[in-house]
């Protein structure tokens, strides 16, 4: 990052006076929650959980220097570190509330949006970002696929940063003239406070599913973890959700804050929206408001495109951007990287890759290309490169239910074998999974060459592909456009 934002010095005994009594002198213009990092003068913010690991983490940073030290006040802690510790009942919100007020509060001079669910998160933030650049709007973007701040497009991580990355990362939107942020809010974040001093302008929720049962261990605590976001609402802030995605549905009426809903079918919902036609390389709906109603032609495909530019025309809408602006912004969106990317090369049959990391997200995927594809759907996958192994067998058995023929491949998993393993557990029919490879490249090359005309090829999974040196990699889109304008057969047809 060639900017540099300065920091200003917190008063940590105005800032926290609501939760704690501190000295009146104490100032910082830095913080650490990790003790081996602690320089002289900065706060220590301990997060530990077990008093034990609480107290050596003490011991370290009050070695390095600390000035002063908060941790939990459920803790309990030998009295040789009773000097300049703090007990503080929230601990976890301290880290992001003091790295708001080091940047002077950037969150609440941006016109901020919080965009969550299981999917959909990227789709939903490209079109809205779209939308309000249509609309004269400067906007940054903070997600998965990097930060937009303003200027120049930078590499990301973590899909939401760490409560002082972010923080800085607002700084640097504000300088460069944004009057707006979007930002993609993971259940990882919000299990972690990373949202804590801001306070949201209107949260999308995309839908609830099942995700990530590595960090919040069932089902229900994952359901409960994303409905957090409403605690970083303001009290007017606009809610836009999708009623018709069961979760959501079911804790609508629960939702305190002014909602406008989205949905698929004719008064369904406050925004509608009604698909004409689609076929490999686009597909045309209505958006239907109230009495007006207006086209819509997408390069993007599917269904859950269609909910993602709802959400994004429903927010617009109820910000006063007009419904021609709207759909003007949806339309300048051509591609959004691994969702529901085609790619392109004047081959005779489909080929698209997707970053489903979810049963469901998969499933939506291979009924969408069920629906444009008159041959074979092939499906090359690998898992997710996250911990959360009990999802992978159902992720093969939805590969196995919509495609023809499956070609399972490693990911970036710590043990790829595990991950090849875990996918044939859903697999009922070996039949329908006719090659299966340890190599990325060699399971895509297989597709592609296999490939009939009227068929489709989904590259799904790992998106890092082997290139022809084995210590590089390349991405897949990269991969499959270089093989097919090396490979791919001449369709020419003679008059004769």
């Amino acid at each position: 990052m060639s900017q540099v934002i300065n920091r200003v010095p917190v008063n940590l005994s105005e800032l926290l006076k609501e939760d704690v009594l501190l000295p009146a002198d104490l100032v910082v213009t830095s913080f650490q929650t990790d003790p081996a990092q602690i320089e002289a003068g900065e706060l220590f913010v301990c997060l530990a959980g077990d008093a034990a690991e609480a107290a050596a983490q003490l011991e370290t940073a009050k070695a390095r220097g600390a000035r002063a030290a908060l941790v939990g006040d459920t803790l309990t802690l030998p009295e040789s570190l009773s000097g300049d510790v703090y007990r503080v009942e929230d601990v976890h919100s301290i880290p992001g509330r003091v790295a708001q007020a080091l940047y002077d509060f950037p969150a609440s001079q941006l016109k901020s949006i919080a965009i969550t669910g299981t999917s959909g998160k990227t789709s939903v933030s490209y079109i809205i970002a779209g939308m309000l650049a249509e609309s004269g709007y400067p906007v940054g973007l903070i997600g998965s696929l990097g930060v937009y701040d303003g200027r120049v497009l930078l590499p990301n991580r973590e899909t939401t940063p760490r409560p002082l990355l972010l923080a800085e990362l607002m700084a640097r939107m504000l300088r460069n003239g944004c009057s707006h942020v979007i930002v993609e809010v993971s259940s990882e974040a919000l299990e972690d406070s990373r949202l804590s001093g801001i306070k949201f302008d209107a949260v999308c929720l995309t839908n609830v599913r099942r995700d990530h049962l590595d960090l919040h261990k069932t089902v229900d605590l994952y359901r409960r973890t994303k409905m957090k976001i409403f605690n970083y609402v303001k009290e007017d802030a606009l809610v836009v959700c999708n009623p018709s995605d069961r979760v959501t549905g079911a804790i609508l009426h629960l939702i305190k804050n002014p909602t406008i809903t989205i949905g698929m079918h004719p008064n369904e919902a406050m925004v509608n929206g009604m698909r004409v036609e689609q076929n490999r390389g686009e597909q045309t709906f209505y958006i239907i408001a109230g009495s007006d109603a207006i086209p819509v032609r997408t390069k993007i495909i599917g269904k859950e495109h269609i909910c993602n530019c709802l959400t994004a025309a429903a927010l617009g809408l109820s910000w006063d951007i007009d419904l021609k602006t709207v759909v003007r912004g949806i339309e300048r969106v051509e591609h959004i990287p691994g969702r529901m990317e085609r790619i392109d090369c004047g081959q005779p049959f489909g080929v698209f890759v997707d970053n489903a990391s979810t049963p469901e997200s998969l499933a939506d995927v291979l009924q969408t290309l069920r629906e444009v594809t008159e041959g074979m759907i092939y499906t090359v996958l690998s898992a997710p490169d996250d911990n959360d192994r009990s999802k992978r067998p159902l992720m093969g058995r939805a590969a196995e239910q919509g495609s023809d023929l499956v070609i399972l491949t490693i990911g970036r998993q710590a043990d790829p074998a595990t991950g090849v393993k875990d996918l044939l557990q859903g697999i009922e029919n070996s039949a329908k999974c006719l090659k299966r490879t340890f190599r990325r490249s060699d399971a895509i090359t297989w597709a592609l060459s296999n490939a009939a005309p009227e068929d489709t090829v989904l590259i799904i999974g790992s998106d890092l592909t082997p290139g022809a040196d084995p210590e590089e990699t390349v991405s897949d889109r990269q991969f499959v456009r270089h093989w097919l304008y090396e490979n791919q057969p001449c369709l020419e047809a003679f008059w004769y």
